[in-house]
């Protein structure tokens, strides 16, 4: 299928919201026009880690585990400070269980361990969490063979490597197509229905500093996910805010010290899985927050409120010689041949030449030290509270990895109504556009925390509530023809 005007939906992005959406729409009838700006399909779901939750599923109710959609949406307000959007919360969390069993049903295989309650992030109160063996590309491997049939049969139209350039409007303000560019061939397409589903902008740098202008960009994402969604329905009239939301993950190393976007991950810093012996300092040379505390939540907030969100984890060679490695991807060998040798991997025979590396003040980090050892000597942290108190921080050679907060996701984005159609900046719907997925900002899901299964849920969810009830098409093809 091709041409003007004979398309029902076009959905801009294939990943975790534009694979749904397009799924139901097709199987519905529609005739779907779907544009990627990737060679290949999937967008997100290579990047993230595939963790879902859901109520009131069938594999809970096996477990004999009881839960309602409500509980969900109370706990996830609870984990979120009350911060995430009622009526979009409200949605993801009604349809999510709906959501998982159609992945079951397409041949999903659960990790054995779940539900949980909780992993990385602040524990639900319930056992909700759900995610498969193979991270989020478990996901894809399911719904992939589901698209590639419809796209087989013609009902899908899937045009890779394409970017959208503009959204089209006529004279009304009702959204009726994009304009699109593919090796420099430029199209337009119409339908009375156009779904954006592009993904955040964390690999944007100059977006990120206009939409998040008090965090520094760090981050390791899908490279297409550039807010180009974001601009076209922000050039319509559409509102864009929840950046002031932004929380950081805890303590990602820069590769590249001139590159935002080369983040390494991958380093222990849940006290519930590796006991810390290091002490964590900001730019001052001073400790910022109780180590071991058991809330990451708490750890993040307080890294959140450092200049530049940057840390420093200090420690000397007993410690490294004694304690388990920090790194939990490439191991102890990988981290130790970076030491010295890199600008955020410093090393040096005292404390105050590791200071200079790290361009803090040699005395506060001497004194830092100092009063650390007197908590170990005491067995008494009166500073922070800290528990776990390992071996005292006095051998050199000292070392000191710079790490930071970082983000994989981007908190702004484009709000929308119960329906999931775009709004503008007085909440009135913008006729003809509608939204899913990270472009509408994952603080909009996740509030000003992250709460588990709060983005892929979402987006996997209003993509498939959009193919499978939302859209429509009758009328304007009846008008059409």
């Amino acid at each position: 299928m091709s041409g003007h005007g004979t398309w029902d939906v076009i959905i801009v992005g294939a990943g975790s919201a534009g694979l749904p959406a397009a799924i139901f729409a097709a199987q519905r009838g529609a005739r779907v026009l779907q544009i990627e700006a990737d060679g290949r399909i999937g967008g997100t779901l290579y990047w993230s880690s595939g963790q879902i939750s859901a109520a009131g599923t069938r594999l809970q109710k096996q477990l004999g585990i009881e839960d309602s959609w409500e509980e969900h949406y109370k706990d996830a307000q609870r984990i979120a400070h009350d911060t995430i959007d009622p009526v979009l919360g409200k949605l993801a969390t009604k349809n999510a269980a709906d959501t998982w069993e159609w992945l079951i049903d397409l041949g999903l295989k659960p990790d054995p361990e779940v539900p949980l309650a909780g992993s990385g992030h602040e524990f639900f109160r319930t056992r909700r969490y759900y995610w498969g063996a193979n991270k989020a590309v478990s996901l894809l491997e399911v719904i992939r063979p589901e698209h590639e049939k419809l796209v087989a049969a013609g009902k899908i139209d899937l045009r890779l490597g394409t970017r959208m350039t503009k959204l089209v409007q006529d004279a009304s303000g009702r959204v009726t197509g994009v304009e699109t560019e593919r090796n420099d061939v430029k199209e337009t397409f119409q339908a009375p229905n156009v779904v954006l589903t592009t993904g955040g902008y964390a690999a944007n740098p100059e977006l990120w500093k206009e939409l998040t202008p008090n965090a520094v960009l760090r981050s390791i994402c899908n490279p297409y996910s550039r807010g180009e969604g974001i601009v076209a329905a922000r050039s319509v009239g559409a509102k864009v805010d929840g950046g002031d939301k932004f929380l950081c993950s805890f303590g990602g190393v820069l590769e590249d010290p001139k590159d935002p976007l080369n983040t390494t991950v991958g380093f222990i810093f849940v006290p519930q899985k590796r006991t810390p012996w290091e002490i964590w300092v900001n730019g001052s040379g001073k400790r910022f927050v109780r180590e071991d505390h058991p809330s990451v939540d708490h750890r993040e907030r307080a890294l959140r409120a450092q200049k530049d969100q940057q840390m420093y984890v200090v420690f000397d060679e007993g410690i490294w010689q004694n304690a388990p490695t920090l790194d939990g991807v490439r191991g102890r060998d990988w981290l130790g041949q970076r030491f010295g040798n890199h600008p955020h991997y410093s090393k040096a025979d005292t404390l105050a030449g590791l200071a200079q590396q790290m361009g803090v003040d040699a005395k506060a980090l001497e004194e830092t030290v100092t009063r650390y050892n007197a908590a170990i000597d005491s067995g008494k942290d009166a500073e922070f509270g800290r528990e776990m108190l390992p071996r005292k921080i006095e051998k050199g050679p000292f070392y000191a990895l710079h790490a930071a907060g970082f983000s994989v996701v981007s908190p702004a984005g484009i709000n929308a109504d119960e329906q999931l159609r775009v709004t503008d900046k007085a909440g009135k719907p913008i006729p003809g556009l509608y939204a899913a997925g990270e472009i509408l900002g994952f603080s909009r899901l996740s509030g000003d925390a992250f709460v588990n299964g709060m983005s892929l849920m979402p987006a996997l969810t209003f993509g498939r509530l959009l193919g499978q009830k939302i859209l429509g098409w009758d009328k304007a093809r009846a008008a059409a023809e």
